[in-house]
Order: structure tokens, then sequence, then C-alpha cells
């Protein structure tokens, strides 16, 4: 069973999910699981198809920006926090429990989990300073991030304007270890950060990846992310983005890595 999502006349943009739920079976399902309401007859597999009237702005987390990217984005990594359905406030996702504050409002601890891999061609586990590094790369020239001096420019060390020579290296981050993070902030603006790390630029990023394409201004990690999440956009062994078409299609597959 395939099925359409339509948010537009005209198809200008369009995703496949390959793997994702869905049945070739076109029955009607006449009964369903009490607990979950889920049909007795769901199987996995298939493909999901949604037609849109534009593009995504960007895949790379720290650019992205817009509705549609965000759409992408949530499928196919991770943030530090993020929203159920139904959810008002956010829950962990990378991170393992809500972040600890000190008294003074300033000092941030966010502990992250172990066994999360990037896809292929990365496939080593995350560390906190992926994290550490997907936030410094926001205050680059090369990767113009639209939010991350109004959010995270509270941390100390933290450029007031992009760094026109890279990624800077701002010592309010901290990683004490692989799986936690330390945020230092020049005032009590705990509240500000921690609502911010929902926000994509939380997304972590391989450094030894990723800085070949950080130099070049812009940066064209763009077209080279490394997934998180439970799906990919759809890459070759070089890490590049074969399964994006810019302003036509995004094919989405499965991560191979994901657990």
């Amino acid at each position: 069973m395939t099925k359409r999502l339509l948010t537009a006349p005209l198809l200008v943009g369009l995703i496949a999910l390959a793997g994702c739920g869905g049945s070739n079976d076109n029955s009607t399902s006449t009964g369903g699981n009490a607990a979950t309401g889920a049909p007795t007859n769901a199987k996995q597999g298939g493909t999901l198809t949604v037609l849109s009237s534009g593009d995504v702005d960007y895949i790379d987390p720290g650019q992205d920006y817009y509705q549609f990217g965000y759409m992408v984005q949530y499928a196919v990594n991770r943030t530090l926090y993020s929203f159920g359905a139904d959810d008002a406030d956010a829950r962990p996702d990378m991170a393992t429990a809500q972040p600890e504050v000190s008294s003074d409002g300033k000092t941030i601890t966010v502990h992250i989990r172990k066994g999360v891999k990037y896809a292929p061609p990365v496939n080593r586990e995350v560390t906190s300073k992926d994290i550490k590094y997907a936030i410094e790369r926001g205050f680059s020239g090369h990767v113009p991030s639209a939010y991350a001096q109004l959010y995270f420019g509270v941390i100390q060390g933290a450029p007031k304007k992009p760094d026109p020579n890279g990624v800077p290296k701002i010592s309010g981050i901290q990683t004490p270890d692989d799986q936690t993070l330390v945020f230092k902030l020049t005032a009590p603006r705990s509240g500000q950060v921690i609502g911010a790390m929902a926000l994509p630029l939380t997304v972590p990023v391989p450094e030894e990846y990723a800085k070949k394409f950080d130099a070049k201004n812009p940066s064209t990690y763009d077209q080279h992310v490394a997934f998180i999440g439970p799906y990919m956009v759809k890459n070759d062994a070089s890490g590049k983005l074969v399964g994006r078409k810019p302003g036509k299609s995004i094919t989405i597959v499965r991560n191979p890595n994901w657990d």
C-alpha cells in the first residue's frame, strides 16, 4: 500500500521513505490491538510518498531553519531534547535525562546516551565532543546558522559574530567525558539555552569527518551529512547525498546502524 499526502496542487518536492510502515496488502483491517490501536494485519515495510510545493532549505542541521526542513531533520537525526506528538515539554532524546542546573543558573550539565551510532560511512559511536563541535560550527561564518548567536551566545567564549576563519573553539562548552556536556554561561540564562537544546544545532556532527567540508566557505557539509536517526538520506560510500536532488526529490532509507 502506498500512502500519499498532498500538500499542494503542483508536485515540486518528493520524499520517499523506503522501509517505513506500510503494506502491500490492500485489504481493510477489521480489528486492532486493544492496547495500541494498531491494525492487527499491519505489516512492516512499504513506501511512503510525500508531495510538497517546495524543497527543504538545508539537510545540514547547523543551517536548517524552516518547518519542512525540520520535518526531514527529525526523521534522520536526533537532538539533545525533542517533542513527541502530544508533548507540551521537550523530552530527552540524545540526552538521558533533564539537564542539571547549578544554583546560580550559570552552569548546565547534560548526559548523553551510550551506543548511538552514525550511519555509514562514519559508523562510530556518538560522543559529547560531537555535540560540542555541532554547536561551535554554528558560530562559523562558513555555516550561517540563523539562531546560534541568539540562543547560545550567552555561553562563555562564544563569538559575538560569526568567525570568518572557520569553526571556533568555545571554552564554555566542556566535555569531561564522552557522555557529558557542561555549558558555562556568562549570565544566569539557563532556561534560554535549555529551550534551544531541542533545535537541530544540537544534532551531533563528527569533526574528523565534517571539518574538510566546513573548511569551505560556505560549508559543503549539507551534501555529506552524517545521520544518527532511524532513517538517512540515501548516500554513496563517500557519504555524498545521492538521494537528494535539490528542488526535485529527497529519498530517505533506513539507517542500518539504528538500534
